[in-house]
């Protein structure tokens, strides 16, 4: 386990060129809980090349710069329901402030080279009891990423290129609950799932304290993203039109099959 995250903080910091592999940044927006009021529950990936990494961080760090100077990058989280929820660093501003960075975040995903996967589980549609929600949405994420990197290393191969591998990186919950996932994970990595079988996935996940992650950061703002725009009980016609655009932002960058993202890069249940 020492090995894996000096191998990881190498990739993180370095950029080196001799061990190109693919980074997917996991997280969840709203609640899997039944009994949370709210019926979206989003769990988004965002995938990059580990080339692309220190380009990634550098912006973000560039965006926390830009709004707070006087705070070390470190010292801020961009977290979605704080933004939107005037909480944490953004208790005093303005909604307007807050609007731009929002919107600023989703252009660096817009403009980055990177992949998004997302399932949206509507759980007021569920028929079944004991389904357990984010266990199922893991599955069909999981499901999604095979693909990418099926499709990605087949590119690969074609291009006279290796093959590169990919690690999970997921939002830290708390030890109990990160467990529970790595015991999922483990088991999808050696059986795949009905549709998919694992290739490229690798070691185990790793589970991130999202506030040193800027990755983290930027895919805990897409899922918060997703949800918005489709949440049924939005009833604010300006929240819609808002959310709707920030969307549309992001929504290139979903994973395809031909010029389909339905199904792929996003999966709605119950359809």
């Amino acid at each position: 386990m020492i090995a894996l995250w000096r191998t990881i903080y190498t990739i993180e910091t370095s950029g080196m060129q001799g061990c190109r592999m693919y980074l997917t940044y996991i997280d969840e927006s709203g609640k899997a809980e039944r009994s949370d009021p709210e019926p979206e529950y989003v769990l988004a990936a965002l995938t990059i090349n580990e080339s692309a990494w220190k380009d990634v961080d550098s912006r973000v760090r560039g965006l926390k710069q830009k709004y707070f100077p006087n705070a070390g990058y470190d010292k801020i989280e961009i977290h979605a329901t704080d933004i939107f929820n005037h909480k944490g660093a953004f208790k005093n501003m303005s909604l307007e402030k807050r609007l731009d960075i929002f919107a600023d975040v989703m252009t660096i995903v817009s403009e980055i080279d990177c992949s998004i996967s997302a399932i949206l589980i509507r759980k007021d549609r569920i028929k079944s009891k004991t389904l357990e929600i984010d266990i199922y949405a893991l599955e069909l994420l999981f499901e999604r990423l095979c693909y990418y990197h099926n499709v990605a290393n087949g590119e690969n191969r074609m291009e006279g290129r290796d093959e590169q591998y990919g690690i999970l990186m997921i939002d830290s919950v708390n030890p109990k609950y990160d467990n529970k996932i790595r015991v999922k994970v483990r088991y999808l990595f050696e059986n795949g799932t009905r549709y998919e079988k694992n290739q490229y996935l690798i070691e185990d996940p790793i589970f991130v304290d999202s506030s040193y992650r800027h990755l983290s950061q930027l895919v805990d703002c897409v899922a918060y993203c997703i949800r918005r725009y489709f949440r049924k009980a939005e009833a604010d016609e300006r929240e819609r039109e808002t959310f709707e655009a920030f969307y549309k932002m992001i929504e290139p960058k979903f994973l395809k099959n031909g010029s389909r993202s339905e199904g792929y890069g996003l999966k709605i249940f119950p359809k």
